[in-house]
């Protein structure tokens, strides 16, 4: 039979051996970092339990929630600001007092991260004369709370508080955990925290918001819609007759 005259195909062996060398040395490291990615999103996307919640963490949520507040603060002259956690982020504040009102609440914020970002808020309005903190939550998850002991939190909001003497201040307590969160929330830190908040009202001066008692929540931290009148009821207390 006659024989092709077409060259055989080059095959692209030259090499090979180190490419596939190389690639073995890769691959562990591309299997570590997609599970330690991995690790990170789920650790994230369970922290604060409520998939409203998932898609909004600190991490991701910060940067574009407080563009958000000082974009607010420049569209109106807000007389109270109230600063928060998701427990504020996610309340409707209409007014307080009868007077503007600005929302700055975070997502997953704590005490000692509010005092990065307070100071640039509260510039960021014209003319407010109430500062409101509602704080300490997230100081309550399980895996801060060795790290952060109570005396060291309430050490923190004492400093963050006292920084803004002059203006009307008000500090609430912390409302309880419910069943469903228990394994990530620590309810005992949480007792603690509001004993000393209320001590830290008394020796400061500032107005007490109670909110430490049981209410009715989603998912056992963040409010049920039906909850809000209480939290809005309790935080009217700081207008003065």
């Amino acid at each position: 039979m006659p024989t092709s005259s077409l060259p055989a195909p080059a095959l692209p062996f030259k090499g090979l051996p180190h490419r596939l060398h190389m690639a073995w040395l890769i691959l562990p490291a591309l299997i570590s970092a997609t599970a330690l990615a991995g690790a990170v999103g789920w650790k994230l996307g369970t922290d604060n339990g409520w998939e409203t919640a998932q898609k909004n963490q600190p991490i991701a949520h910060f940067p574009q929630r407080l563009n958000a507040i000082k974009s607010q603060a420049g569209q109106m002259e807000a007389k109270t600001i109230v600063l928060g956690d998701s427990l504020t982020e996610f309340a409707r504040l209409n007014d307080l007092c009868g007077q503007p009102v600005l929302n700055a609440g975070v997502s997953g914020a704590t005490i000692q991260d509010t005092a990065g970002w307070s100071d640039d808020v509260i510039a960021s309005s014209a003319r407010p004369e109430r500062l409101i903190f509602a704080l300490g939550t997230n100081n309550a998850k399980t895996y801060l709370v060795k790290a952060q002991p109570v005396e060291q939190t309430l050490s923190a909001y004492r400093t963050l508080i006292t920084r803004y003497k002059g203006y009307d201040i008000a500090i609430a307590t912390i409302p309880n955990i419910g069943a469903a969160a228990a394994d990530r929330f620590d309810q005992a830190y949480i007792d603690r925290l509001n004993a000393g908040i209320r001590t830290l009202a008394t020796e400061t001066g500032a107005t007490l918001i109670e909110l430490g008692h049981p209410v009715p929540t989603r998912d056992g931290v963040h409010l049920q819609p039906s909850a809000y009148s209480l939290w809005s009821t309790q935080m009217a207390g700081v207008c003065k007759a």
